[in-house]
């Protein structure tokens, strides 16, 4: 699993064709330009702020949506490969799990939220997201399955606490609900997390 997101991190799913080092070079001052907003501007607009003619704009992606959604989707795929680096030398599958999550949960941070709000609501960019949700989702089954297997935690449902767990921090980022929250959707989706993880944790034993 690894090793295909770092495949699908260098190449973007929604890219067409490989891209080149000038391409990323434009991607990657995209993205800058993300935490300000973009969808008002034009393709032409885009081009003049990035310094690079229209046609290479339009070498990259054949429309504007379709641009931003591909930066979008390189950020959460960045994102991703880094949550999976931080845990991958953690022995300890729930362990792992928590400090995963807490690292996905990012994607529902201040930050990212400006990333997201560049976003249409064209159902593209509605499968990207749930692309992401989906690999979160099974990520965090199979490290609760392991967690069984080590009796770290509770003979649970996985794949239920996955979709729980997987989807808490997007559920929270929701327009209405943010306003319902006294903390961010990151602090709240990081809190309840703790609680259903140390809720399914097997008490360690005194002698370890």
């Amino acid at each position: 699993m690894t090793s295909n997101l770092i495949n699908m991190h260098d190449l973007p799913r929604t890219s067409r064709k490989p891209l080149t080092e000038k391409h990323i070079e434009v991607i990657n001052k995209l993205e800058l330009m993300l935490e300000e907003g973009i969808p008002k501007q034009t393709m032409s607009e885009l081009a003049s702020k990035l310094k690079i003619s229209l046609r290479t704009l339009y070498e990259i992606s054949p429309s504007k949506n379709h641009l931003i959604r591909m930066t979008v989707d390189r950020i959460l795929m960045r994102l991703g490969k880094e949550a999976l680096d931080e845990v991958s030398n953690i022995n300890s599958p729930i362990e792992a799990l928590k400090k995963y999550l807490k690292h996905v949960n990012q994607a529902v941070g201040p930050k990212f939220k400006v990333y997201l709000q560049n976003l249409g609501s064209d159902e593209e960019s509605m499968k990207m997201i749930d692309f992401h949700e989906e690999y979160i989702t099974s990520f965090t089954k199979d490290l609760l399955n392991k967690a069984i297997l080590r009796k770290e935690i509770k003979e649970v449902d996985t794949q239920a606490f996955a979709m729980l767990l997987g989807g808490i921090g997007r559920d929270f980022a929701k327009d209405g609900n943010i306003k319902k929250l006294s903390k961010s959707p990151e602090e709240s989706a990081n809190s309840i997390t703790e609680i259903i993880l140390n809720g399914i944790s097997r008490e360690k034993s005194k002698n370890g």
